[in-house]
Parts: structure tokens; sequence; C-alpha cells
């Protein structure tokens, strides 16, 4: 009997559910993924393209290898796949990356400016400030490629012009990262009518950035 993966597609289908609930994306936008490991190789549980949130089901997400070729499912999978494939190769720690369209985040995205680290809890969570990747076409490689190269090691990228990427060891923490980077997003928009929000410290970024990377396991 072939392996039709249905708890891991009903993870990613509760993932969707929470973006969903807390305005992360709306209609039809954003894409969630998890990895599958297997025996014969690593293979991605992902949302199908261009299907509304109000009639996402289970079999609305499907399963593919890392050349994009369907496993399971009968759908188109998500446009964005290039990107998550891209960041799951580069990063061995990360299970779970969910693609977002956050109204403040995003903003920073259109504006092409770094969410500044502002709060603690987004340098212990997230890795420092959230940069903007370089420009690339929706869906394309280069996309893919810039978003892997401005994310590096931390956990969230802004893509310019476009939206946010979240990444986590699992869908609980990708989820916990894409709100925070919203969030966090939210803070300094506010804070702007208040004079502006001010960065952390240098030392204060670089002594949480310690324990950022000592949560991951990273050397």
């Amino acid at each position: 009997m072939t392996e039709t993966f249905e708890r891991e597609r009903q993870d990613v289908l509760e993932a969707v559910r929470r973006i969903v609930a807390t305005g992360l994306v709306a209609g039809a936008s954003g894409n969630v993924s998890r990895r599958i490991v297997t025996p014969d190789g690593d293979l991605i549980a992902i949302t199908a393209s261009r299907v509304p949130y109000h009639r996402f089901g289970v079999d609305d997400v499907l399963v593919v290898d890392f050349d994009i070729e369907p496993v399971v499912g009968d759908g188109v999978p998500s446009s964005e796949s290039l990107a998550h494939v891209a960041i799951y190769r580069a990063r061995p720690d990360v299970g779970a990356v969910i693609h977002t369209h956050p109204v403040h985040a995003s903003a920073f995205a259109a504006a092409c400016t770094p969410i500044p680290a502002v709060l603690d809890e987004q340098v212990v969570t997230l890795g420092g400030p959230v940069e903007v990747a370089a420009y690339g076409p929706s869906a394309s490689e280069q996309l893919a490629q810039n978003a892997v190269a401005a994310l590096g090691d931390r956990a969230a990228v802004l893509l310019r012009h476009h939206g946010a990427i979240a990444v986590g060891a699992d869908l609980d923490e990708a989820v916990a990262v894409a709100d925070l980077t919203e969030r966090a997003a939210k803070v300094c928009t506010l804070a702007a009518s208040l004079g502006g929000a001010r960065p952390l410290p240098d030392d204060v970024v670089r002594a949480e950035q310690k324990i950022y990377r000592m949560m991951k396991g990273f050397k």
C-alpha cells in the first residue's frame, strides 16, 4: 500500500488554519510546507497553489520530492515551491517553511527596509534583524536563491516587494516565527508615531544572538 502521509498533511493543514486565523494570509496568498524524512530521501508536504483558504482541506496539501515531482495528490504545488526546496537544501535544521503576506511586515518589504532588532525576544527567536532579500520575480529560482542568501542562519526573511518567510524546526516553531516577525514590524510601525523605534545596543544583540545560536545547536 502506498504511503499517503496523512498525518504530515494534516499538520500542514492545521498550520494553514492558524496563520489564516491570525491574519497572516488571506484569500489564497502565502504557502506552508513541512519536511518529511524518509529512508529513500526527504519529501515535502506543501500547500497546493491558488486554493482559497475558506475551502482549503487536507486534499489540498500535496507531497512532492525535492525536484517538485508529485508523490501524493493531484493538484499543483505552491508557486513558491522553489523557495521552500532551496531553504530545505541550505538549512538541514529547518523542518518547516511558511510564506506569508502580513500587512506590517509586507510594508517593510515594500519599503525595502529591514525590520530592526528592537525586541529582546526578536533576537533570541529570529536571530536578529529581519533582512530584506534582493528582488526576484515570484515563483522564480532567483527569488529562491535570494531568499536563502538573505535568510542566512536566521529564522525569518523579507521578500522584497512581496512578503515574508518564516522557518522553524517544526510547524509550531515556524508559525511562532511568522507571528513574531509581523509583531516586530507592527511595533516598529507604531513606534514611528513616538519618534521611531530604537534598535537594541549592538552588544545586547550579539549576546542574544549567541543564545539564539545555542538554542538552534549552531556552532
